[in-house]
């Protein structure tokens, strides 16, 4: 009997085979679809530092630990998300831990009303970092737009509102960069960006997901009322050595 050996692209830290594929998304992002955007080796890999600070382990052994030590430096944390909180790691310091929820759609509500978007491209980065620095939805950075499409609505010129695409695995991509200026909330604009991020995700036969913290009960009521549902809850911990 000749045996076979498979070794997939793709191991999640610390699962099995029924692991569902976004309980290790950022691993199985780095490792396939979102490859080219990454660095590290066979045990740890992170997202390039201009593009996002999320990174993952195979598993949490002391050589997968080792490997992640020179992707997380002080100038370049990074973000982890785990099914469980992590163990302390002596070299690493935890600079935050706290609950995030995934959610899920498998179709969304349709825009309010018809709106003039704009398709974001690296012309409007400037923009688009200008926009998140004051609105303060989570980390972009110089390339993160190149990880998605995003959309924008602009007003007299300036960019108010965006939403886009972030991590991708086969059968799902991510919602991220929700954001709106505080001077232009009430119109409904992240709705509106929402639902047409995502029902063009849901149009290539994709399923869209994104994460929320636990806290920001807002952002979950307006998740909700597009047809996002909580998948399960996991922990996002941020990470760097120790200086």
């Amino acid at each position: 009997m000749t045996r076979t050996r498979t070794v997939p692209s793709a191991v999640p830290a610390r699962g099995s085979v029924a692991a569902h594929p976004l309980d290790y998304v950022v691993w199985n992002a780095l490792t396939t679809r979102q490859r080219e955007f990454s660095e590290g080796d066979d045990r740890a890999r992170r997202y390039l530092a201009d593009v996002a600070p999320f990174a993952a382990l195979r598993d949490f052994s002391p050589a997968s630990v080792a490997s992640l030590l020179p992707l997380a430096s002080r100038g370049h944390p990074v973000a982890m998300f785990t099914t469980e909180p992590l163990p302390s790691f002596e070299q690493l310091e935890v600079l935050l831990a706290k609950p995030v929820h995934q959610m899920i759609a498998t179709r969304v509500a349709p825009p309010l009303r018809p709106r003039v978007t704009e398709r974001l491209d690296d012309s409007s980065v400037a923009d688009m970092i200008a926009l998140d620095e004051r609105s303060q939805p989570g980390p972009f950075a110089a390339h993160t737009n190149r990880l998605g499409d995003y959309l924008g609505i602009r007003t007299c010129g300036q960019l108010v509102a965006m939403t886009g695409e972030r991590m991708k695995i086969d059968g799902f991509t991510e919602i991220s960069a929700v954001c709106t200026h505080p001077d232009h909330r009430g119109h409904g604009y992240a709705h509106d960006l929402v639902s047409l991020v995502a029902q063009a995700v849901l149009d290539r036969g994709e399923q869209p997901f994104l994460h929320v913290f636990g806290d920001n009960l807002p952002a979950i009521t307006l998740y909700e009322r597009l047809g996002f549902t909580i998948r399960r809850t996991l922990q996002v911990t941020i990470l760097a050595t120790k200086s």
